[in-house]
């Protein structure tokens, strides 16, 4: 159980500084930082979290201090073709009616006056409050 634990520690020691960045100067110097990243013009290294760096980019190995990605190149499948002479040992599908129309897919309509859109009515027993009130600024604005 110590031994494990002893492991452990001493992995977690050493993987602390494999993942800090390095930026290698074009006169031989290596900087240990915890982030490196480029902008327009400048590179920007991060010490420690308090000292924040610029240099121009003359000063720095680029190549060195950001390698270039590889990136796996993914397969794509390729269509079968089917022989001309395999046709008669290929077995036959049942054809299946297709669509004429262009639509696709057909849609319920709705109706063009929802219930919900129109004014609420009281069945003709008042006026409502904003008629009302336009009615008699109406009736100030004549007088």
């Amino acid at each position: 159980m110590m031994r494990m634990i002893i492991t452990a520690l001493v992995l977690l020691g050493l993987a602390t500084p494999s993942l800090a960045a390095k930026v290698y100067l074009k006169d031989g110097g290596v900087i240990g930082a915890r982030s490196v990243w480029r902008s327009p013009g400048k590179v920007h290294v991060l010490v420690n979290r308090d000292t924040l760096t610029e240099y121009a980019p003359s000063e720095i190995d680029m190549k060195r201090t950001f390698p270039t990605r590889h990136h796996v190149v993914r397969r794509h499948p390729h269509a079968v073709i089917p022989h001309k002479g395999t046709a008669a040992a290929a077995p036959i599908q049942a054809a299946v009616p297709q669509k004429k129309n262009g639509k696709g897919i057909s849609l319920p309509s709705l109706p063009t006056k929802l219930p919900e859109m129109s004014p609420p009515s009281l069945g003709g027993k008042e006026e409502g409050t904003i008629r009302k009130q336009k009615r008699e600024m109406q009736e100030r604005l004549n007088e």
